[in-house]
């Protein structure tokens, strides 16, 4: 048996193979029903559309053949794409190229073999259509042949219809991210380095608000705008692929036209895209990562993983263009298996726990209460600090489920501690407060414990009442005459706007560390927050004053008239047991001020 030589435009013709067959696809119904119209018309009992591959051929399409595949070895096709016109075989076995052939001599046991090339661009031939019959045939007549080319031409007016619907974006017209891939792994095949642009023109959500607000259709012409913008800055012939609905790329063979093409484009997307009488002002950013043929750039469609991590990342860049960065895209990545690890966390008991950290009452220093404070503990991870992963959470809907956990947790520590007579304060978000859903559940469940709402601080930050005030001041409404206390935290750092804060029925405010830190040094913001107390004090508030380390800030929040304080120099967070500890031991003592 003599193996087919290989074409000395192989890697090309493995590109087009790529290209055109998007690597074993479906069995499409359209050439099924070719290649049983051509055994019918052939009287041929095998008919194939044979794809010839690096190592094997595969039948996009077959009749009166069980396997879908074979070795390239043994392939009658591979021989055929040696050629312009069909190849005929009228009796492998008396041929010398295919006599010892394994399909001769076993399964199928073919005898009779004629295959006209499948032809791409440049006179490539990807495989052939072939009929195959298991007894010598006599020579076709030429008129039989050139039937035989006419259904190899509509194969590949099949593929090309095939081809347009995988690789192209019917909006835009552009190439999709499909056809990126391929021309990627194309590149990758011939050792070709190249250098990958995501152009991502807006937020995701952006561009959901606009066909929201105005439409389909003026979402659809905003694209095609900005596709002709972006089309302008390309050189004459380099492709241009809609990758996402907001983004778009392009490969770069030169590295040295990456950057002057880069402020082209951002330069002609900085001014307001006209649509239908609308400006648009967009929010585009580029990212740019080079790529070779390295097996970590191909495994998994790294590549694209990164070049998407960069584009994220270019917005908040100068120039509004960013390289890939393995520690951005590391810290995107744990953002990523955070949020992943925090649902399973909140599934599962373990790993999430509560500390308490004391605020003791002024002057006297006695504790009656203390606030609850959020920690994970990943089996994996180790200590993940709130600083971290709350941030993350409240982008996504696991801040509800946080919310719902903690306040659970909460709950069952004032069971847990009815004998001590004391209080404990949890933090809430603007979210928990946006609907009446978190404020029912927390007093069905104080109800249903029997527990005293008076025992329970709701605290939050000025920042969540930024927007949905009316809805905000209903909730918390509702939690003052249930008898729940309500703390402003972190007072100070905001908009401290008196007018709408008179509004919320609050009882306490907590008034930041670093306000408290700089009154203590300078003496503008020390008179500064002496007023804030009194004026605070004045209204009807208790004031506290957080971030205490060291006996001389005590002091002197005292001496502004502070109520209560809170700090390192206090005690610091602690587990539930340790705080119990601690807590019988300075009710001994008397204090710890």
């Amino acid at each position: 048996m003599k193996t087919a030589p290989v074409p000395i435009n192989e890697k090309d013709r493995l590109a087009q193979v790529v290209e055109w067959c998007v690597a074993q696809q479906d069995q499409n119904h359209e050439l099924q029903a070719l290649v049983k119209l051509a055994s019918s018309y052939f009287s041929a009992p095998i008919c194939l559309v044979s794809i010839v591959s690096e190592c094997q051929q595969w039948f996009m399409a077959r009749t009166g053949l069980d396997s879908a595949s074979t070795s390239r070895d043994v392939s009658f096709c591979a021989h055929t794409i040696l050629q312009a016109q069909p190849l005929e075989v009228t009796d492998a076995c008396e041929d010398p190229r295919f006599a010892d052939n394994p399909l001769v001599t076993g399964e199928p046991g073919i005898r009779y073999y004629c295959g006209a090339p499948l032809v791409v661009e440049q006179r490539i031939a990807i495989g052939s259509l072939c009929i195959i019959d298991t007894v010598p045939r006599p020579p076709m007549a030429p008129e039989q042949k050139a039937m035989l080319v006419a259904f190899a031409d509509m194969v590949m007016k099949i593929l090309a219809s095939v081809r347009r619907s995988n690789f192209f974006d019917q909006p835009t017209g552009l190439f999709n991210r499909l056809k990126l891939e391929c021309d990627v792994e194309a590149h990758f095949d011939r050792g070709q380095p190249l250098t990958l642009l995501a152009i991502d023109i807006l937020p995701a959500a952006t561009l959901n608000d606009i066909t929201q607000a105005l439409g389909y259709n003026f979402a659809h012409d905003l694209t095609l705008q900005v596709k002709a913008r972006i089309v302008a800055q390309l050189p004459f012939g380099q492709s241009l692929y809609k990758i996402s609905p907001t983004r778009f790329a392009t490969i770069v063979d030169d590295p040295e036209q990456v950057q002057p093409l880069c402020a082209g484009i951002i330069e002609a997307l900085q001014a307001p895209v006209q649509c239908h009488q609308i400006p648009v002002l967009l929010d585009a950013g580029i990212g740019i990562t080079a790529l070779s043929a390295r097996s970590d750039d191909r495994e998994g469609l790294e590549w694209l993983r990164r070049v998407v991590s960069a584009a994220d990342a270019a917005r908040r860049s100068h120039g509004r263009c960013a390289l890939y960065q393995p520690e951005v895209d590391a810290a995107q990545r744990r953002a990523f298996t955070l949020l992943a690890a925090l649902t399973v966390a909140l599934q599962h008991d373990g790993e999430l726990s509560l500390h308490l950290q004391p605020r003791l009452h002024l002057p006297g220093g006695d504790c009656r209460s203390a606030e609850a404070l959020l920690r994970w503990h990943h089996p994996e991870l180790g200590e993940i600090f709130p600083a971290e992963f709350i941030p993350l959470a409240e982008k996504t809907a696991l801040i509800t489920q946080i919310s719902l956990w903690v306040m659970r947790a909460v709950l069952r520590l004032l069971q847990q501690t009815e004998m001590l007579d004391l209080s404990i304060g949890m933090n809430i978000t603007a979210r928990d407060l946006e609907s009446p859903a978190f404020m029912d559940a927390l007093l069905g469940e104080l109800h249903r414990l029997d527990i005293n709402p008076a025992r329970l601080q709701l605290e939050f930050t000025e920042s969540a009442l930024i927007e949905q005030l009316e809805e905000v001041q209903q909730q918390l409404q509702r939690a003052r005459l249930a008898g729940i206390d309500i703390a402003i935290d972190d007072f100070g750092t905001g908009y401290s706007n008196w007018a709408y804060l008179s509004r919320i029925p609050a009882t306490l405010v907590k008034l930041d560390r670093s306000l408290v830190h700089k009154g203590c040094v300078d003496a503008r913001d020390n008179q500064l927050v002496r007023s804030l107390v009194e004026l605070a004090s004045r209204l009807g508030y208790r004031v506290a004053a957080e971030g205490i380390e060291s006996a001389a800030q005590l002091e002197q929040v005292a001496a502004w008239g502070c109520h209560e304080a809170q700090g390192f120099y206090l005690g610091r967070p602690m587990p539930v047991a340790t705080f119990e500890h601690w807590f019988g031991a300075t009710r001994r003592i008397g204090s710890v001020a």
